[in-house]
C-alpha cells in the first residue's frame, strides 16, 4: 500500500498556488502521494485557481491529486479571518470521510493543514493521523502567533489602545499598530480566532514554515529554544522556503514586451496581490506621485465593486486616474488595468523596485529576484510583514502612514518612497544592495546542500517514519 499525505489548504489563490508548490516538493523528494483536498469558493467569483492548472498538476507525472469535497454553507460573519476559519471548520465531516475512502488504497501517515485550519486536527486525532501545520506566511508571524495566547493573558486591554511597544520573543520590541488588523480590537471575532489558532499551533506534530534561515534568523531560533511558547513543549519546526510557483513567464504578454524597451533596474513595479485594490481618491495621489517622481513605472490598477469578500475586476482607467495622466506620462509609464503575470515581471532586468501590499508570496518573490521593496500593508498580516522587511531584514522602505486613522497616502509621501526605493538616499541604496543578498540566500537555502533543503529532508524522513 502506497504512503500517502492528505493536504487541506484555504480556498484561496496564495494559499492554494503555495500549498501546491510544497506538495511537488515533497513529492519529489520522496515519492508520497499526495492528495490535496479543495473547498468550494466560499462566496461566487472568488479567485482561486483555474482548472487548467489543476489537470497540469494532475498530468505532470507527480503522484499529486485533487479531491473536492462537498460543499457546505457559508457562515454569517463579517469578519474576514472568523469566516474562513467557520467555513474551514464546516468542513470537518466531509474530511473525515474523504480520508476514510482514500485509506482504503493509501496508508494516510499524516494531515497537513492551512493555518486557518486548526481545527482539523481534532479530525487527525479521531482517525488516529498526526496533524502539522503549513505556515504560508513567515516565522514573524509564525513567533507572534505562538505567543499570542500568552499575550491574551498579559494584556487585558485592545492592542490598538496601546501606548507602548509590545515584547516578543523573536521579534524584539515593536509599535501594537503592526499587528494583524484583526488583533487591533479584542472583541472582533477575527482576534478570537488569531489567538484561538495560536493555542492550537502547540498540539501539531510539526510546523512547515515557507522561510528559511538567513533571512529570519534570530526569529526561528527563538522558535526553536521553545521562547514563543513557554508554557508547552514547541513543535519540531521546518523552514522550508521559500516555496514559490514561477511558472506565469509569458514574454509575449504586453507587460513583457513594454519592459523589454526600458533600461536594467530603471522601472518602479507598483501591484497590491491578488486580492489588494485601492480606493479611487488613493489611486489618485499615488498616480501624482509617480508623475512627480520622474521615474519610469509599471503599475497594475484593480478595483473592488463591493465588500472584502468580492473579487478584483479589472479597473476603468478613465474613472480612477486624474485627466490627461496616462497622456502625460505616457513615454515612461505603462498603466495596465487587469492581471499582470508577477514573477515575470520581477524577473525581468528592467525592475528596480517593487511597490508591494507585502502579501508574504509576493515579498518571497520580490526577493527572490533581488528586487528591493517599498512596503504598503492593506490588510491582515501585512502591516508586521512590511515592518519587519524594513527593519530586521532591511530590503525595505516604509511607505509612512499613520495606522490610527490616516486612510490617505499623499503624492508628497509616494514621490519620497519611490525615489529612495530607487536609490536616492542611503537607506534605499542599502535596501537594493541587501536584495541582492536575500536573492543569492534564498537560492542556496534550497539549492543542494541548503538549509531549506535539509529542513524538507528531515520533514520527509518524519514522515516515512510515522509508516511502519
Amino acid at each position: 500500500m502506497k504512503v500517502g499525505l492528505v493536504v487541506l489548504p484555504v480556498p484561496g489563490r496564495g494559499h492554494l498556488i503555495s500549498t501546491v508548490e510544497f506538495a511537488k516538493q515533497i513529492n519529489q523528494h520522496n515519492r508520497f502521494s499526495i492528495t490535496i483536498l479543495t473547498m468550494a469558493p466560499p462566496v461566487p467569483g472568488m479567485l482561486t485557481l483555474p482548472a487548467t492548472f489543476y489537470e497540469s498538476v494532475a498530468s505532470s507525472g507527480l503522484d499529486i491529486n485533487f479531491l473536492d469535497l462537498p460543499p457546505v454553507d457559508p457562515p454569517k460573519e463579517p469578519s474576514l479571518e472568523a469566516f474562513t476559519s467557520l467555513y474551514i471548520a464546516g468542513h470537518a465531516t466531509h474530511v473525515k470521510d474523504s480520508i476514510l475512502r482514500l485509506q482504503s488504497s493509501i496508508r494516510v501517515v499524516a494531515l497537513v493543514v492551512d493555518l486557518f485550519a486548526t481545527t482539523m486536527a481534532e479530525v487527525g486525532d479521531e482517525l488516529g493521523i498526526p496533524t502539522y501545520l503549513f505556515f504560508t506566511s513567515g516565522a514573524a508571524l509564525l513567533s507572534l502567533m505562538l505567543y499570542l495566547p500568552t499575550l491574551d493573558k498579559k494584556i487585558e486591554s485592545d492592542f490598538e489602545d496601546l501606548e507602548e511597544n509590545l515584547d516578543v520573543p523573536g521579534l524584539g520590541s515593536f509599535p501594537p499598530l503592526v499587528m494583524p488588523t484583526p488583533l487591533m480590537n479584542r472583541k472582533n471575532e477575527g482576534c478570537k480566532w488569531f489567538v484561538e489558532h495560536g493555542r492550537r499551533f502547540r498540539y501539531m506534530k510539526g510546523i512547515i514554515v515557507n522561510t528559511f534561515r538567513d533571512l529570519e534568523p534570530a526569529t526561528l531560533e527563538a522558535i526553536d529554544e521553545g521562547q514563543c511558547l513557554p508554557d508547552y513543549p514547541t513543535p519540531p519546526v521546518f523552514p522550508v522556503g521559500p516555496i514559490l510557483s514561477l511558472e506565469d513567464q509569458d514574454p509575449s504578454h504586453p507587460c513583457i514586451t513594454w519592459l523589454d524597451t526600458q533600461p536594467p533596474r530603471s522601472v518602479v513595479f507598483l501591484c497590491f496581490g491578488s486580492m489588494g485594490a485601492l480606493p479611487e481618491p488613493q489611486v489618485k495621489e499615488v498616480a501624482l506621485g509617480l508623475e512627480r517622481s520622474a521615474y519610469r513605472f509599471l503599475w497594475s490598477i484593480r478595483t473592488r465593486r463591493s465588500t472584502n469578500f468580492t473579487p478584483l475586476t479589472d479597473a476603468i482607467l478613465d474613472e480612477v486616474l486624474p485627466e490627461g495622466f496616462i497622456d502625460r506620462t505616457k513615454e515612461r509609464g505603462l498603466v495596465w488595468p487587469r492581471w499582470v503575470p508577477q514573477t515575470a515581471i520581477l524577473s525581468h532586468e528592467a525592475i528596480g523596485g517593487f511597490v508591494s501590499h507585502c502579501g508574504w508570496n509576493s515579498t518571497l518573490e520580490s526577493l527572490w529576484f533581488g528586487v528591493p521593496i517599498l512596503a504598503w500593508p492593506l490588510a491582515g498580516e501585512q502591516r508586521l510583514n512590511g515592518f519587519v522587511l524594513g527593519r530586521d531584514i532591511g530590503v525595505a522602505e516604509e511607505v509612512e502612514m499613520n495606522y490610527r486613522g490616516q486612510t490617505l497616502v499623499g503624492a508628497a509621501e509616494v514621490e519620497r518612497g519611490a525615489r529612495c526605493l530607487m536609490g536616492e538616499s542611503e537607506k534605499g541604496k542599502r535596501a537594493r544592495d541587501k536584495a541582492t543578498e536575500v536573492r543569492a540566500a534564498s537560492r542556496a537555502a534550497v539549492g543542494a546542500g541548503g538549509s531549506s533543503s535539509e529542513a524538507m529532508t528531515r520533514l520527509t524522513e518524519q514522515f516515512l517514519a510515522l509508516a511502519p
